[in-house]
């Protein structure tokens, strides 16, 4: 089971990793790391902290509540839309400090098409349980 669960996140780096490479050409844009925290200007910088800062708060939250229902913690789904809402924020605001400050203005672009692409793939894998890997 953890082979398959292995190679289908590799496929879905693989898929990511092309569609960035097709979307770079197709904008003209610069290459991104998806992993880095590279920000326009300083206010973009303050936003992601304060988010990030808000983020930690709610997880902290959401783990105490944990331990006083246990309905939360027989579902492995609950955490993911706390995770998606920051994931989609996050993004949001990078797209729009791109569009209003960045040199290369069809960097949003490429922020929202890579947004879109993650979030349609963890959709389908939460809707198929991994595609079926778990129970």
């Amino acid at each position: 089971m953890w082979v398959k669960i292995i190679l289908l996140l590799v496929a879905m780096f693989v898929l990511t990793f092309i569609f960035n490479k097709v979307i770079t050409k197709v904008l003209k844009v610069d290459k991104k790391s998806s992993f880095s925290n590279s920000y326009v200007n300083d206010l973009h910088k303050k936003i992601g902290g304060i988010l990030s800062i808000t983020f930690l708060v709610i997880i902290i939250v959401f783990n105490m509540r944990q331990f006083e229902s246990p309905e939360l913690a027989k579902s492995p789904w609950y955490f993911l839309g706390v995770l998606m809402i920051y994931f989609v924020i996050d993004q949001l605001v990078r797209a729009f400090m791109e569009w209003k400050y960045a040199i290369n203005r069809k960097d949003y672009i490429y922020t929202l098409s890579e947004m879109f692409l993650i979030i349609i793939i963890i959709f389908v894998f939460a809707q198929t349980n991994f595609l079926g890997l778990i129970d």
